[in-house]
């Protein structure tokens, strides 16, 4: 059996590197290429990309864990992700794709400082390095997902996986950049979701249906089958508010809003946002399901980390060829993301900190290559939780990145000691929210974002009022 699960886990690997090595034909050697694929891909592409890239290890490990602990009420995560991602692609993915394109805009932290009178280049810097450390915390969150998978199905060392991971990220993004990783996505998010489908499907018949599965979860415990959330610090409704929240979040990754930039035009973004929407909520659905169905089939969580109950379940309930599709779905979920923040951080570095640069291929590669192998060490030596990493750094990002890109979507002002104070002041409440546990009861995304509005609405009122005072003057 480990060999069958060895032999179709190294096939799919095969397969998806062929695709990335394929874009090597449309490549140019151009930073304009490397990072955004010449601004010449269909909306179909895109919205399968940042649905992969956003579905990522976590649907694998930190979604399962979080659905055996929870039960049925952690279908609030998913559908509040789902709902508030709608919403926020919705205000201003069509926005943003115009401006960067008007603008010449080829990273995510430039869109935020263009056209700033003074301050221009601290408010670029600041974003930069917050991005930059949210984003290798969600890489090293990727690795961390795919060596825990290699480690049960073959009992392979932690590092093996994250070194493999690594490996094929770096191969992806040099043989064609952004082009490669878009391609491969698309790929990987169709095998995730039929992972996760064949998963579901033998779950459900191993415990005989849907309503034998209601009836031995709420054998285990009557909470588990209510869907209504309980046993939580502030009570249902501020949990659902902060998992819709969480989804408005993600227009704060760099990773995700830089694949709209690469759209043909930006007529194209709401058909990307259909296909985007619709392969994350089928995806996370899926898992979901497949999360509740392990609280039934595994033992108590006390045993075992639950964020490993997905890959012992493929072991226990699934004959090896299909092992090997579950182990390909999950490294292909976490090397779709780490790619893509691997892409972000580079575009970030060779643009926003190391402008001199900007245009040089070989510098880009050689921040591509830097920045893997420092999320490579510290998905070594770091913490293993992968819903935790990445629930840290989605907040982070939510909360520093999303309301600076809607207020810029839409054009209003915003001036740079008031883009620092807004920044400053969500990265604090995120700080001090998780300091005091309360992300336990509501995630930290929603606080962040509502500080850094309020911080705006002050900023703006009070530059207007010392405008207006010195106008009277």
């Amino acid at each position: 059996m480990e060999n069958q699960v060895l032999y179709t886990f190294l096939g799919f690997l095969a397969a998806f590197l062929l695709i990335g090595l394929l874009s090597v034909r449309k490549r140019r050697k151009s930073a304009d290429d490397y990072l955004l694929a010449s601004r010449d891909v269909s909306p179909m592409l895109v919205g399968l990309s940042a649905a992969a890239s956003t579905a990522s290890g976590f649907g694998f490990t930190g979604m399962i864990g979080f659905g055996y602990t929870l039960g049925l009420s952690s279908v609030w995560l998913v559908l509040g992700i789902a709902f508030g991602e709608l919403c926020a692609f919705w205000l201003v993915s069509r926005r943003f794709r115009t401006y960067t394109q008007r603008e010449g805009v080829s990273s995510y932290s430039e869109y935020f400082s263009a056209r700033m009178d003074k301050g221009k280049r601290i408010v670029q810097l600041t974003v930069a390095f917050i991005a930059i450390g949210a984003v290798l915390l969600y890489a090293t969150a990727q690795l961390a997902a795919g060596s825990k998978a290699l480690h049960v199905l073959f009992g392979w060392d932690y590092s093996i996986g994250a070194i493999l991971g690594a490996i094929i990220v770096v191969l992806y993004c040099f043989s064609g950049g952004i082009r490669a990783s878009i391609w491969t996505d698309a790929a990987q998010i169709a095998v995730m979701f039929l992972a996760m489908l064949f998963l579901l499907l033998a779950s459900l018949h191993e415990i005989g249906g849907v309503s034998t599965l209601l009836d031995k979860l709420s054998t285990v415990n009557p909470s588990l089958s209510n869907v209504w959330p309980a046993h939580l610090p502030f009570g249902p409704l501020p949990f659902i508010a902060g998992c819709f929240f969480a989804g408005i979040s993600v227009i704060g990754f760099p990773h995700t809003m830089v694949r709209f930039m690469t759209l043909k035009t930006p007529r194209d973004t709401n058909m990307a946002i259909g296909w985007h929407v619709g392969a994350f909520f089928a995806f996370y659905i899926t898992a979901w399901g497949v999360a509740v169905c392990t609280r039934v089939l595994l033992p108590p969580e006390a045993v075992f980390d639950p964020e490993l109950a997905l890959p012992m379940l493929a072991l226990d309930i699934l004959p090896g060829a299909l092992v090997g599709l579950i182990l390909a779905g999950i490294f292909a979920s976490t090397i779709s993301t780490a790619d893509s923040l691997v892409l972000s951080a580079t575009a970030t570095l060779s643009r926003d900190v190391f402008h001199k640069w900007k245009d040089s291929h070989v510098f880009l590669k050689l921040c591509t290559l830097s920045v893997t192998a420092l999320a490579l060490g510290l998905a070594l030596i770091g913490p293993r939780s992968v819903f935790d990493l990445v629930l840290l750094s989605v907040s982070v990002m939510g909360s520093c990145f999303a309301p600076l890109l809607i207020v810029r979507a839409f054009r209003r002002p915003l001036n740079a000691p008031t883009a620092l104070a807004m920044i400053g002041g969500a990265l604090l409440m995120v700080v001090f929210w998780r300091h005091m546990g309360w992300h336990k009861g509501m995630f930290e995304a929603m606080p962040g974002i509502i500080t850094a509005f309020a911080i705006y609405v002050l900023g703006t009122g009070l530059s207007f009022g010392l405008k207006r005072r010195h106008e009277n003057a």
